[in-house]
């Protein structure tokens, strides 16, 4: 070290940032400050933003709005997206086809098995009172009766004689009366036990006479309109099966669309 040079280093240079700067002139007071305004580069009232100067970084000024110009205040509420957000999600997708599976597997389950049931129960309810008493009992194995057209008549035999017996039935003129064998075991209301073996059905109004042999206690219902009967049956079938197919069609029509509502 030279005896020129100061064993004492030279003081840091203190940085002049942040500290109060010199007092400009205030117009028509002189060369001071204005008497109670704060001096020029002072720390002012605090900010809501809670740095110290109303204009400097970090004030409510020095940031903008992320819905449009202006300045941005974080203690107003926000109505539009986040900063760094996408905005609103996509909207939820529509299940389509549900209705039509839904009213698809009504029509195919419910519907045409109870139209068709229906029919069933209303073709054979004109049989329901006699059936409950059971059938008039032909004496001497033969019976003659009237049959006005589009009516029928239905010959039973006692179940024991099932084997055995043998029936048939003729109109007053030839071919008045078309017969269907049959062979339905029948229980009625009163607990006696026959074997439905022909139905009788007349094409005009005729005297029909039953005989049976092989069996001394057949027996007989009727007559019966054959429209009365078979019409409900018909029905029942016929809007049952419409039914069905439209129940049929609009399941599987549900079902595609469901599928094709989830892929897209």
């Amino acid at each position: 070290m030279s005896d020129g040079q100061s064993s004492t280093p030279a003081p840091r240079k203190r940085p002049s940032y942040g500290l109060p700067g010199p007092n400009p002139p205030v117009h028509g007071s002189g060369d001071g400050p204005a008497q109670g305004a704060p001096a020029y580069g002072s720390p002012g009232p605090a900010s809501p933003s809670g740095f110290d100067s109303p204009s400097g970084f970090g004030s409510p000024s020095s940031f903008s709005s992320p819905s449009g110009p202006g300045p941005f205040d974080p203690y107003a509420p926000q109505t539009g997206p986040l900063p760094g957000s996408t905005g609103p999600g996509p909207a939820p997708r529509k299940r389509r086809g549900l209705w039509p599976l839904i009213i698809g597997l009504v029509l195919l389950v419910v519907i045409a098995p109870v139209v068709t049931i229906g029919g069933i129960v209303w073709s054979v309810s004109s049989l329901a009172v006699d059936a409950s008493s059971g059938p008039t009992t032909m004496e001497n194995a033969t019976a003659q009766v009237e049959v006005p057209a589009n009516e029928m008549v239905i010959v039973y035999v006692p179940k024991a004689d099932e084997a055995t017996a043998e029936c048939t039935a003729e109109g007053a003129d030839p071919g008045a009366v078309t017969t269907v064998p049959s062979s339905t075991d029948t229980t009625f209301g009163d607990g006696s036990e026959y074997v439905q073996v022909l139905g009788v059905a007349a094409v005009q109004e005729t005297t029909v006479t039953i005989t049976c042999t092989g069996t001394d206690a057949p027996a007989h219902l009727g007559p019966y309109s054959v429209f009365s009967m078979a019409g409900p049956l018909l029905i029942g079938l016929v809007v049952g099966v419409i039914a069905g197919l439209i129940g049929l069609v609009l399941t599987i029509i549900g079902i595609v669309k469901l599928v094709r509502s989830r892929r897209a």
